[in-house]
C-alpha cells in the first residue's frame, strides 16, 4: 500500500486532486475532519486542551473555536502550545488509520503535514500549488469574498517555495478549466504511482538483499570509533611481546612474567584451587598452561584455547661451527615450513640456550639491539645466470642456508684461525665450548623488532606473528579477565606446531591432558567428562588475501585484511587431508558468541584447493573428544621472516578470544 501526503495553500485545486486520487482506490483521510472528531471522542485530548488553556468547550460539547483562535493567532508561543496537543492527537489517529486500510492506498490530506510531522508517515508528499493570479479568481469566485480580502488570505499562507523545499513533488496546477484541471491532475498522479510502484518494488529487492545476502564489510566501517584507542593500546602490548619473544622459550618466559603481573601463581599438583584462582604451569620452559578456574564444576566442561609460540626458524646443526676459506660459518637445519630463498641476505640474531654438563644452562642472545647481525650471504647477480634457471625452491639449498659469523683470524695458529677466534669470543661471553653445542638449542631468527607498517600506520610488520599473534590474544584476554568465568578458562601455548605438534612440548603431548587431569581432580571430576563438554578455539592463522598473488586464491572464502578474525571451519589441504572439520553447530556458536559481543569476524579458508593448504593444532584438540573450531588472524607473507598483519585483525582476535572465556 501507498501513502501520500497531500497539501497545499488554498485555491490551488487540492480537492480536485483528492477527488482524483479517491477514483484512483485511495482512501482519503481528511486531517481537519478527523481533529474535529477526536475533539467529541477522545477524553485524553479534550483534558489536555482545557489543562492548558481552561475551558475551552461550549455546552453542547463542541469547541469554542473562537476562544481558542483568541488564545493562539498573534502569539507564536500559545500556537506552539496548542500544536503540541493536536499534532501527536491527529498523528497517531492518521497511523491507525494506515494500519486499517485495505484499499490501493491511502492519502493524507493535511494543511499542516510537514509541520505536524505526518509526512514522514508517507511514501511521499504532494504539494498542489498554482500561480498567484489563478488562485486569487478561484478563492473570490468560490468564497465570494473581495479581491483585497482574497489577497490578504494568500499572503498568510506558505509560499510555493516553501513546498518546494519541503515536499516530494509539486504539482502545479495552471488549469483554469475544471475538465482540463481534473486530466492533468489524472495524469500526474498515475504516472507519480509508477514511478513509486517501481521504487518499492527496488526498496523490496534491497530489503530482501539485506535480510537475505551476506554484504562483507571492512572492519573499520563496523568497529565504533571509541574502540580504536583500545586497539592501539592493545596492538602496542602485542609488539612488546613479538620483541621480548624472539623463540618459544622467551615467549614462555614473558608470558610468565606477564602473568604473575596479574595476580596467577604456579600451579603444582595437589594444590587446593577455590572458584576464581589463577594459576599457570610450565612445561620445559617450552609450553605454558593457564587457568582461571570458573564459577562452575568442571563436569560441565572449560572454554579453552590453544595457540603455538614456534615459528619457522633456522635451528642449528650439533656441530655447526666450521672455517671455509678462512670464513667462519654455522651450519643450520630450518626448522617449518620455510622458502629458503627468504632467508639469505638478511640480518639474523641468534638465540636459545646452551646446556652444560654441570646441568646449568646458558641463555644466549647475540644480535640484539646495537650487537653485530649474523646473515646468510647469496650469490652476486653477475655470476648467478645458472642460479636464476633454478626454480625458487631449488635456487638456495637447505645446505646452503649457513651464517657467516667472522672472518678475522685469532694469531698464533694456522689452522682453523678465524673459528677459533669465534668460539673464543662465545667462550668469553657465555662460558661455553664447540662441544657444548651438541646439548644447545640455537636459533638462528631475523634482526628486526616489531614495527609499524603503511603510512597510516595500520599494519604491523614483524617475525613470527605465526602464531604468536594469536598466542598473545589468547593470553592476553586471558590476563585481562576482570570477572570469574561461568566455565574455567584455560589457555594453552604450545610448541612444535610448525613442525606437527609432536614432542613433549607440542599439542600432542600428554602435558595437556595431565593438566586438565589434575585440574578436575582438585573437584573430583573425571577428565574425560570435562573435556566431553568443553569447547576449544583453536587459534592459528590464515592466509589473507593478497592481490600481489591472487590466482591461488578463492575470493569468496578468503581471509581479507582489516575484515576481522577468520573463521576456519576446516583445515587441512586438497580433500581437507589431515583436516580438523568442525560441525555446523559449532560454527553457529561461534558465529553467535561473536556476535554477541562485538567480535568483527569473515570466514576464512586456506587458498584454493587444489592450491596447497595447512593445518594447525585443531586436530589434535579434536581428537581429545574436545569440540575444536579454528580461528585467527589474517596473514600477508605468511611463514617468511617479516610477516605483516592489521592493527584491527589483531585486536578482533582478541575480542573474540575474550568471548570464548566469558561463554
Amino acid at each position: 500500500m501507498i501513502v501520500l501526503g497531500i497539501t497545499g495553500p488554498t485555491g490551488a485545486g487540492k480537492t480536485t486532486a483528492l477527488e482524483v486520487l479517491a477514483e484512483l482506490g485511495f482512501e482519503i483521510v481528511d486531517c481537519d475532519a478527523l481533529y474535529y472528531q477526536l475533539l467529541r471522542t477522545d477524553e485524553s485530548l479534550r483534558r489536555a486542551l482545557e489543562e492548558a488553556f481552561g475551558p475551552v468547550f461550549l455546552p453542547d460539547g463542541s469547541l469554542d473555536r473562537r476562544a481558542v483562535a483568541k488564545r493562539v493567532f498573534g502569539d507564536p508561543s500559545e500556537l506552539a502550545k496548542l500544536n503540541s496537543i493536536v499534532f501527536p492527537a491527529v498523528s497517531g489517529a492518521v497511523e491507525q488509520k494506515i494500519r486499517e486500510c485495505s484499499q490501493k492506498g491511502l492519502a493524507i490530506d493535511a494543511i499542516n503535514l510537514v509541520e505536524s510531522g505526518m509526512g514522514k508517515l508517507c511514501r511521499a508528499t504532494v504539494a498542489v500549488t498554482a500561480a498567484p493570479a489563478i488562485r486569487l479568481k478561484r478563492i473570490m469566485s468560490r468564497d465570494g469574498l473581495t479581491g483585497e480580502q482574497a489577497r490578504a488570505r494568500i499572503t498568510a499562507q506558505k509560499s510555493e517555495d516553501w513546498y518546494r523545499e519541503h515536499c516530494t513533488f509539486l504539482l502545479e496546477n495552471q488549469e483554469e478549466n475544471w475538465d482540463a484541471c481534473q486530466k492533468l491532475m489524472r495524469s500526474f498522479f498515475q504516472n507519480l504511482l509508477e514511478l513509486l510502484q517501481k521504487e518499492s518494488m527496488k526498496m523490496e529487492a534491497k530489503e530482501w538483499k539485506k535480510t537475505l545476502l551476506t554484504e562483507k564489510k571492512n572492519g573499520y566501517d563496523r568497529m565504533p570509533a571509541q574502540e580504536r584507542e583500545a586497539m592501539d593500546r592493545y596492538c602496542e602490548g602485542y609488539k612488546a611481546f613479538l620483541d621480548a619473544g624472539k623463540t618459544e622459550r622467551e615467549c614462555v618466559r614473558e608470558g610468565i612474567r606477564l602473568a604473575e603481573e596479574k595476580g596467577f601463581r604456579p600451579y603444582h599438583r595437589g594444590m587446593e584451587l577455590k572458584t576464581g584462582d589463577r594459576v599457570y604451569q610450565d612445561n620445559r620452559g617450552k609450553m605454558l598452561l593457564l587457568a582461571v578456574i570458573g564459577q562452575k564444576s568442571l563436569v560441565e566442561g572449560a572454554q579453552i584455547t590453544a595457540a603455538h609460540i614456534d615459528s619457522p626458524r633456522l635451528d642449528l646443526k650439533p656441530t655447526p661451527l666450521y672455517e671455509a676459506e678462512e670464513l667462519a660459518y654455522l651450519k643450520t637445519h630450518y626448522y617449518g615450513g620455510i622458502r629458503k630463498y627468504q632467508w639469505v641476505t638478511i640480518p639474523l640474531e641468534l638465540h636459545g640456550v646452551v646446556a652444560l654438563k654441570d646441568g646449568t644452562t646458558v641463555q644466549v642472545a647475540i644480535g640484539e639491539g646495537n650487537e653485530p647481525k649474523l646473515v646468510i650471504n647469496d650469490l652476486l647477480p653477475h655470476l648467478g645466470a645458472e642460479q636464476s634457471k633454478k626454480t625458487l625452491a631449488e635456487g638456495i639449498t637447505g645446505e646452503q642456508l649457513n651464517i657467516l659469523v667472522g672472518s678475522e683470524p685469532m694469531e698464533g695458529e694456522e689452522k682453523d684461525r678465524v673459528k677459533l677466534a669465534v668460539m673464543k669470543l662465545l667462550y668469553e661471553k657465555y662460558h661455553f665450548t664447540e662441544a657444548d653445542f651438541i646439548s644447545a638449542e640455537l636459533e638462528a631468527v631475523p634482526a628486526v623488532n616489531a614495527t609499524d607498517i603503511g603510512l597510516d600506520r595500520s599494519m604491523i610488520g614483524a617475525y613470527g606473528h605465526d602464531d604468536r599473534v594469536c598466542g598473545y590474544a589468547a593470553l592476553k584476554a586471558m590476563l585481562d579477565l576482570d570477572e570469574v568465568p561461568g566455565k574455567t578458562a584455560v589457555c594453552v601455548l604450545a610448541d612444535k606446531e610448525e613442525i606437527g605438534s609432536v614432542g613433549v612440548s607440542g599439542m600432542m603431548t600428554a602435558a595437556f591432558d595431565t593438566f586438565m587431569e589434575d585440574l578436575c581432580e582438585t573437584q573430583g571430576v573425571p577428565v574425560r567428562a570435562c573435556l566431553e563438554k568443553s569447547f576449544c578455539l583453536s587459534a592459528d592463522v590464515t592466509a589473507a588475501f593478497d592481490p600481489n598473488f591472487g590466482d591461488v586464491y578463492e575470493k569468496n572464502n578468503s581471509a581479507y585484511v582489516n575484515y576481522g578474525v577468520g573463521l576456519c571451519k576446516y583445515t587441512g589441504s586438497r580433500g581437507k587431508g589431515g583436516a580438523s572439520d568442525a560441525a555446523a553447530e559449532l560454527v553457529a556458536y561461534a558465529r553467535r558468541i561473536f556476535d554477541e559481543n562485538g567480535v568483527i569476524w569473515q570466514m576464512a579458508e586456506l587458498g584454493k584447493v587444489d592450491a596447497g593448504g595447512g593445518g594447525t593444532v585443531a586436530a589434535y584438540m579434536a581428537n581429545r573428544n574436545i569440540d575444536t573450531l579454528d580461528a585467527g588472524v589474517p596473514v600477508l607473507a605468511m611463514h617468511a621472516p617479516f610477516e605483516v598483519v592489521a592493527r584491527l585483525d589483531c585486536y578482533m582476535t582478541y575480542k573474540g578470544m575474550m568471548a570464548v572465556y566469558k561463554n
